[in-house]
């Protein structure tokens, strides 16, 4: 199969999971997490990579993150009580030593690109949460827990707009070029 697994994939399983699963309250690109989840008990923070460059990518805002989430402070009002990289199986391995060195109380969730390639090839369109594992638990980083309902609702809503006014440009433009034919 000549499909290439990216983020995209990855965040649709988690947020179908994460939403229509556990019934939690998700949103992707948050608060600069690829995916941010308010549990009602926990905020967990997903760190979404597809690569081994990416994954060991050491940009420098992100390793002050990392340090402050290591020591338990934040820059941020909320920070998470529990962060996950999530990365294709073949990437479990290195993410436990990135795991190691940044954080051992992080947590690994694996995405599995062959079922994945499965579904795709079977022609189904189902939920891409059946692609999920959890590798590795993560532990509390602190015991602090801010309800984000609301602001996640707004960003998510946002989003929606933005995204329905995407799709109206995009009918209006069909509508327009059928006229002119």
């Amino acid at each position: 199969m000549d499909y290439k697994i990216t983020a995209f994939d990855l965040k649709l399983a988690l947020l179908q999971y994460c939403r229509f699963e556990r019934q939690w309250v998700c949103v992707e690109e948050f608060r600069g997490a690829d995916v941010f989840v308010d549990t009602d008990k926990d905020i967990i923070e997903i760190e979404v990579k597809v690569n081994k460059g990416d994954l060991e990518n050491k940009e420098i805002h992100k390793v002050l993150k990392h340090q402050r989430y290591r020591v338990g402070r934040s820059h941020r009002l909320c920070h998470p009580n529990r962060f996950y990289f999530c990365v294709p199986e073949f990437l479990v391995k290195s993410a436990h030593q990135v795991c190691e060195s940044l954080n051992p109380k992080y947590g690994i969730i694996a995405f599995n690109p062959d079922v994945f390639e499965r579904h795709i090839k079977w022609g189904w369109r189902g939920p891409h949460k059946r692609c999920l594992r959890m590798a590795r638990g993560a532990n509390r980083l602190h015991e602090n827990y801010s309800s984000s309902r609301k602001d996640i609702a707004m960003r998510a809503s946002a989003k929606t707009i933005s995204l329905m006014e995407q799709i109206f440009r995009r009918n209006y433009q069909d509508i327009e070029r059928i006229k002119n034919d």
